[in-house]
């Protein structure tokens, strides 16, 4: 698809409206300039053939049976594998109050009926330029991501470990009720957090002993080194900071810059906590797996001394309680920390 160029040919554009008469006008427009278009005669179909065609854009009526285009835009922005598909909503309404609801539904655009072709394509175009920027973003963070794991794959017993981290991170931030922005910043900041550790030599990551005050040294680069490689995509600017300071400590003992209680980033010391919960739950090359009260307690003693913060670890520990009474009342087995 070319998409920075003039032409878009392939482009998968999926017109969902129940009106005869404007799909005979629409449809031939688009396929003259090359578009592949598929219709879907209401909303519930149009979701069905989302699902089915995976289409770039969607050309969307907002009055239709079964399903209003509304309900059809929040359902697929709601949904993360639907979310930047660029959605136009096609209305001869001009009632502000819609649109308002239309826009907080996710909608992208506007085309009003009677259709204009020249402003219609303009607009499309413009949002297929901005969904084919987003990829080409979405890819790059893609590569660090794959090299993350890389990273990761190279120690047998830290396998999944990025994986767990951010996970974990996500949901208690989820349960702290922090917005989707900073989610995004923890799922993010917690696959990538050691991505610095690649200029660190396998015989310091992998050694079953102590550290050397010279591998110590090299090993608390990581960090920095991380923000480093991911600082120059903005899509990553609010999984910089966690990247940055998760081995900080509130009593200022922690590194790579020795920040103190809350100038330590509230993300950052959310991963921190999640991170020493799966470091301490899984065997390593220096020591086995611990039983999660052991290493909880651990941490309590170490929140005590002043390393962690005590009210997110709390939270954190509250989290996992609430978690084991689900299990129990539903009669399932407790998932086990991989060994």
């Amino acid at each position: 698809m070319d998409v920075l160029g003039t032409g878009f040919a392939g482009a998968k554009i999926l017109l969902i409206e129940d009106d005869p008469q404007a799909v005979g006008i629409l449809e031939p427009i688009l396929v003259s300039k090359g578009f592949s278009v598929a219709v879907a005669r209401d909303g519930v179909e149009g979701l069905e053939k989302v699902k089915l065609l995976s289409p770039d854009l969607l050309l969307l009526d907002l009055n239709m049976p079964r399903m209003d285009g509304i309900e059809v835009c929040r359902r697929l922005k709601s949904d993360s594998s639907t979310r930047r598909t660029p959605i136009i909503m096609l209305t001869a309404m001009v009632d502000l109050e819609k649109k308002l609801e239309a826009l907080d539904a996710g909608c992208d655009d506007f085309v009003h009926k009677p259709y204009n072709s020249l402003e219609l394509l303009t607009r499309l175009k413009s949002l297929l330029r901005v969904k084919y920027l987003n990829e080409q973003l979405e890819s790059a963070e893609d590569v660090l991501f794959s090299l993350a794991r890389a990273i990761e794959a190279k120690d047998s017993y830290t396998q999944g470990h990025v994986e767990r981290v951010s996970q974990l991170a996500v949901k208690l931030g989820r349960y702290l009720g922090f917005s989707d922005e900073d989610l995004d910043s923890l799922r993010k900041g917690g696959v990538l957090h050691d991505i610095g550790k690649i200029g660190v030599p396998d015989k310091i990551l992998n050694k079953a002993g102590s550290l050397t005050t010279e591998e110590r040294s090299i090993i608390r680069q990581h960090p920095d080194q991380g923000a480093l490689i991911c600082e120059k995509l903005k899509s990553l600017k609010g999984a910089i900071p966690v990247i940055q300071h998760h081995h900080e400590r509130m009593d200022g003992t922690g590194y790579p810059h020795h920040l103190r209680g809350h100038e330590i980033p509230v993300l950052a010391r959310i991963m921190t906590i999640v991170d020493i919960y799966d470091a301490l739950t899984t065997t390593r090359s220096y020591r086995k797996r611990l039983p999660e009260n052991v290493a909880l307690d651990i941490m309590k003693e170490e929140a005590n001394k002043g390393w962690w913060d005590k009210e997110l670890l709390s939270e954190f520990i509250h989290m996992l309680d609430e978690d084991k009474k689900i299990v129990r009342s539903s009669g399932a087995e407790p998932v086990v920390s991989p060994a």
